[in-house]
């Protein structure tokens, strides 16, 4: 007979005193029932879930997705891994609660080892989990001798639930979703995602590292008028071509960089493990600069950026490194079906490279990005021939010399003037604007509900409408991915996790249910 627990507290074990009670309740000769979710909204069906769960066996443990690792879109969760927890820990049936750091349950079930490891019914069907992971988590809990278990009874689903109650996007956005998922939103995404998969990509541009040290304000200093800061710890997170190259190869694509580095390339040897194994990268060393590090200084209580450095060569690459870039360019990029040219205006991309890469590409992708170290210097204007641009809404103003351009207008000149397939332009809360070169456009809400980092969102968006553009998906799934792996990153400090293909599509199942 198992003792119910009367606090609730006492519920809820870290995994390194879960590990201590189930060993435990297994030289007690009891049994024990696992369940893992975001348990974000709870419902009718939950209960019913756990009540099967909980007649199982001796001991019913439910571990839940710590905040950081929900993968369910913008605004998720709706309630903190805390609330969550204690939520659960009210349940007379529930006798251990866990937070779980981990996006997936198959470290919980092979540490817990349960007896049973208890789902839903809509999972018993492997091949509508987007995931892929209740394979994963089969073959985990059967390794051992455990048993996975379908409850039956009501269905329902916390997504629905807080899209339909709950939701954060405003009423424009969700009018435009409506109309997107009665035009078979879903089904269109699954297709496209399905399309790219298996694209080789070249990505060409600037390495960056993006250096973040954290710190709290104290005071004036004494003797100048400046505000003095603690410094805390410092963390470096691949940026530039690096962080697009991040993104493309979690969608199943063959990923290939050609960039250069300079003579502190020791930082990235420091984070090569934040650098995703299957992409190949070839570095051009630079030994007259460093490699480009942009350092910003972020208050801790707000994660607000109180100040930035740039450290980088402002002269043109030498003569024989460009040469050294050229020549591998030159012999790789037949193999490639799409180039994605990420123009940070830091050298890299001199006139014989843009003059090659119009030349030879099959599709090429141009984004000229406008910052502090180059701002005026860099624009779409370097570029006669591309098939996609992708373009900041301030970086257009900056190339019309137009604070308020009309871009219905203008975009589709620009497309015409570089002889594009597409533009895709960008305009922060606003969303972004899409358009064929037939004429077409479509105008996309933004869905991001947090804005931590704003830095790397125009990459994400970047790269993914490239690859959708080069598959010819429709305009209204290059914004609605686009602006979802934008609300991904700007969700982040720095480019700490990319979107895998599962992710993507687990992302806008949620959010178009």
């Amino acid at each position: 007979m198992k003792t119910k627990k009367d606090n609730k507290q006492t519920k809820i074990c870290t995994t390194t005193e879960i590990s201590g009670i189930t060993s435990k309740i297994r030289d007690d000769g009891k049994t024990i029932a696992l369940c893992h979710g975001v348990f974000d909204l709870l419902h009718p069906g939950h209960f019913q879930h756990f009540k099967e769960a909980s007649n199982l066996a001796d001991f019913l443990i439910v571990s839940i997705t710590a905040d950081a690792f929900v993968n369910k879109g913008p605004g998720r969760p709706l309630f903190s891994d805390e609330i969550r927890a204690n939520t659960l820990a009210e349940l007379e049936m529930i006798d251990y609660v866990i937070i779980s750091e981990q996006t997936t349950a198959e470290t919980v079930i092979n540490l817990i080892k349960p007896d049973y490891y208890v789902k839903g019914s809509e999972y018993s069907s492997p091949e509508d989990d987007v995931t892929g992971m209740i394979v994963k988590e089969k073959t985990a809990i059967e390794s051992y001798g455990g048993i996975i278990h379908f409850t039956g009874g009501m269905t329902s689903s916390s997504s629905l639930l807080i899209n339909k109650f709950y939701s954060s996007i405003d009423s424009q956005t969700q009018n435009w979703l409506n109309e997107f998922k009665e035009t078979d939103g879903y089904e269109s995404v699954l297709g496209s995602l399905e399309k790219i998969s298996n694209l080789k990509v070249l990505i060409l541009g600037e390495t960056i590292i993006d250096q973040y040290t954290f710190c709290t304000p104290l005071a004036k200093s004494s003797k100048d008028p400046i505000l003095a800061f603690h410094q805390h710890e410092t963390n470096y997170f691949p940026g530039g071509v690096l962080a697009i190259a991040n993104s493309s190869s979690g969608w199943d694509l063959k990923t290939k960089v050609i960039t250069f580095s300079g003579f502190n390339d020791q930082i990235l040897r420091a984070f090569g493990n934040k650098i995703n194994s299957k992409i190949e990268c070839e570095y051009i060393i630079a030994n007259d600069r460093p490699t480009i590090l942009k350092h910003r200084y972020v208050d801790v209580a707000s994660s607000t950026r109180v100040f930035e450095y740039y450290n980088f060569s402002e002269l043109q690459l030498s003569t024989e490194v460009n040469n050294k870039i050229l020549s591998s360019i030159s012999t790789q990029i037949n193999n490639f079906d799409l180039v994605i040219a990420a123009d940070y205006g830091h050298g890299y991309f001199s006139k014989s490279i843009i003059s090659l890469i119009e030349e030879k590409s099959s599709f090429l992708a141009i984004n000229t990005q406008a910052n502090a170290g180059n701002r005026g210097f860099n624009t779409i204007a370097k570029y006669s021939k591309v098939d996609l641009i992708s373009i900041n809404g301030s970086e257009l103003q900056l190339e019309l010399r137009d604070r308020n351009p009309d871009y219905f207008h203008i975009v589709p000149k620009i497309i015409q003037e570089k002889n594009a397939s597409y533009a895709v332009v960008t305009l922060g809360g606003e969303g972004l604007l899409v358009f064929d070169n037939k004429g077409n456009y479509e105008k996309v809400p933004a869905l991001a509900s947090k804005v931590v980092d704003k830095v790397g969102a125009g990459d994400s968006v970047f790269i993914i409408a490239s690859l959708l553009a080069k598959v010819n998906a429709p305009l209204k799934v290059i914004g609605f991915l686009a602006n979802l792996v934008a609300a991904h990153e700007v969700s982040q400090l720095g480019h700490q996790r990319s979107l895998g293909r599962s992710d993507l599509l687990k992302h806008a199942k949620s959010i178009l249910k």
